[in-house]
């Protein structure tokens, strides 16, 4: 009775210092608004920013100056900027896109399935993938500057 008991606590510590499995993204592909189709997986082996808005969300308004800025500053050559749009009709968006001068990749999840895997919680919500896939952190709510955003990335 001893022994099985020893045993029994030494498989139960062995369980509790497994380390957590990492999270990997949920991998999608939609459409771009040019009706081009993104896979997330195709960007393995490059970090990739992906931001969830809506049009009629005045936070995620608030912070597209700021990715835009930031995509600007050449985002794009270290980091794979992907935002996604979550139920809204793509003239809509265009309309949206258009004045506010967006210029980076906006895809749509016209069904919001993709943000639905994501989990999240409303608009907007930043995540940040590594080269391998996995998220690594996450910000709920708008950017305040182009500078939080690099701040992000350099603490991973």
């Amino acid at each position: 009775m001893v022994i099985g008991l020893a045993l029994l606590l030494a498989s139960f510590l062995v369980a509790c210092a497994k380390e957590p499995e990492a999270p990997y993204a949920p991998d999608f592909t939609l459409e771009t608004l040019a009706g081009e189709r993104v896979t997330l997986s195709d960007f393995r082996g490059k970090p990739v920013m992906l931001t969830f808005w809506t049009i009629n969300c005045p936070a995620c308004a608030f912070q597209m100056p700021f990715i835009q800025a930031f995509y600007d500053e050449g985002a794009s050559e270290e980091v794979t900027l992907l935002t996604v749009n979550v139920g809204d009709r793509a003239a809509l968006v265009q309309d949206f896109v258009t004045s506010y001068e967006v210029t980076f990749p906006v895809l749509l999840d016209s069904q919001g399935r993709v943000a639905q895997a994501y989990g999240i919680p409303g608009v907007p919500v930043n995540f940040f993938v590594d080269v391998e896939g996995i998220v690594r952190a996450y910000k709920i709510g708008p950017f305040q500057s182009e500078e939080e955003i690099e701040s992000v990335l350099d603490s991973l």
